[in-house]
């Protein structure tokens, strides 16, 4: 990622912990592996006039072999309904696994992928994967999923429910109750999680 990039990114998260006051929306979501709590997900909405900023930050610790610590960060700026600015960070143990980042350069909107992906994504982008935890997607086909910096298929499975099918045969699904985010279940090859709402 270009050191002009990782300021931006930065300097995005500094503001959003700058403007989040008694005003912003918050949610907290305990992360569960075969029925125990190993983490939690801090999830923030905050509106400052035109624009609105999202960010999602989790910590947990599991083990697959042996035992690992994973952080994520995934921040998302809108301005108005469409989207400014993205990005989304993993670390596991320490150590980068995944990085991605999406900012506009003039009209363009320029995305850079760990580690060497850089392409423009051409068209606005309205629904991601964190607007989807305060708002119910209803009848959206395809979401942005910040982390593959590109739209996925979407599908409706039932009433306020769910599946974001993701690359690499990934599968998140979502459950809503009265258009409040509830659980997701993420299902992995080697795993799945739930991410249930406290």
């Amino acid at each position: 990622m270009p050191k002009n990039s990782f300021r931006s990114w930065s300097f995005l998260i500094s503001l959003l912990y700058a403007t989040c006051g008694t005003n912003a929306q918050n949610a907290s979501y305990n992360i569960l592996k075969g029925g125990d709590v190993i983490g939690n997900i801090q999830a923030t909405r905050k509106v400052s006039g035109d624009r609105t900023y999202y960010s999602m930050i989790s910590n947990s610790e599991f083990s697959i072999l042996w035992k690992n610590t994973v952080q994520s960060t995934t921040i998302t700026e809108y301005h108005r309904k469409t989207i400014t600015s993205c990005g989304a960070h993993m670390r596991i143990n320490g150590e980068m696994r995944d990085s991605s980042r999406m900012t506009l350069v003039g009209a363009e909107a320029h995305c850079y992928v760990h580690p060497r992906n850089h392409f423009i994504h051409n068209g606005t982008v309205e629904w991601t994967t964190a607007r989807m935890y305060y708002e119910e997607p209803i009848g959206q086909p395809m979401i942005f999923v910040e982390s593959v910096m590109g739209y996925c298929p979407m599908e409706t499975t039932g009433k306020g429910t769910y599946k974001l099918t993701l690359p690499e045969g990934k599968v998140n699904h979502y459950t809503y109750v009265g258009g409040i985010l509830q659980e997701v279940l993420v299902i992995r090859s080697l795993f799945d999680l739930v991410f249930r709402r406290v």
